[in-house]
């Protein structure tokens, strides 16, 4: 039997900083990244965020972070954001995109290839004639095989396919995009964003419903696209469940200050990213709190 799709979660996470996507500073970004170079001590900060308070972790599937997933003893609860744009980014360079995806289904265990067979034979003629939807679906098949986590809440497209595709208007592709992945993985289907009040308004007029969407909201505005305003009118009002990420507005507020703004003005959860938190399993009970 299908297992139901889970409800939203409140709060979630971040790992965004281990891929090199942040707006802390510099030398903030290389300490965590450094810090958890290692899959051991990002297991244990991953096991210690649970217990802390946290519905699971934003998981792209990067080298640490599968590791450290295999490497538990528990389940995580997993919303995995794909795909690992970095990595996929130099692969497309070196590979092409259809070798691009043929490395990461190379990679996965032979039991994930066969699962994901059908899907492959949907989507493959199109990948091999160049059709982009094609290959952005085939690739997310591939990388939430290869993250491999046992407890897969949901899949996140991350926010430089998902503004893409809002930058084109592309209405169908949102559209399939969720279908496939409720019925594919009996997950939530959501979106990461850097323009969320475009895509909230985007989202409205097609009437279309993400099970929750991740964007910038702070106190300061950073990131607030297209104006601090018009992501605090359009969140006020939405349908969607917004899960607000860039709490600390780049490190110009504490992280206390930027959840307090941000559940204030509507959003649903908070993603706080490993970069944002000094004392992870404090700071963390104080949000769940």
């Amino acid at each position: 039997m299908a297992r139901p799709i889970p409800e939203t979660p409140r709060l979630l996470l971040g790992t965004g900083s281990l891929l090199g996507v942040s707006r802390a500073t510099r030398d903030r970004t290389l300490q965590v990244a450094t810090r958890f170079a290692e899959p051991e001590s990002l297991a244990v900060t991953i096991s210690k965020a649970l217990k802390a308070g946290a519905a699971g972790v934003v998981a792209s599937p990067s080298r640490s972070l599968r590791q450290a997933l295999a490497e538990l003893p528990e389940s995580v609860p997993a919303y995995a954001l794909l795909p690992n744009v970095r990595e996929y980014t130099r692969d497309l360079v070196d590979l092409g995109p259809v070798g691009a995806i043929g490395k990461r289904l190379g990679q996965v265990r032979a039991s994930a290839r066969l699962r994901i067979g059908f899907t492959a034979l949907r989507r493959f003629p199109g990948v091999m004639r160049g059709d982009f939807v094609a290959r952005v679906m085939m690739l997310i098949e591939a990388e939430a095989a290869l993250l491999a986590a046992r407890d897969l809440r949901a899949v996140v497209l991350a926010a430089p396919f998902t503004d893409l595709f809002l930058a084109g208007r592309h209405r169908r592709f949102f559209e399939a995009l969720l279908r496939h992945v409720r019925r594919r993985f009996h997950a939530l289907a959501g979106l990461e964003t850097h323009n969320l009040g475009h895509l909230l308004a985007a989202l409205e007029e097609w009437g279309l419903a993400p099970d929750f969407v991740i964007g910038p909201v702070n106190p300061r505005g950073l990131g607030m696209k297209p104006t601090r305003e018009d992501v605090l009118e359009r969140l006020a009002r939405s349908p969607v469940p917004v899960l607000a990420a860039e709490l600390r507005a780049g490190g110009q507020v504490t992280l206390a200050e930027g959840a307090a703004f941000a559940r204030a003005r509507g959003a649903h959860g908070l993603v706080p990213d490993l970069v944002d938190l000094e004392d992870l399993s404090a700071e963390l009970r104080a949000l769940r709190g």
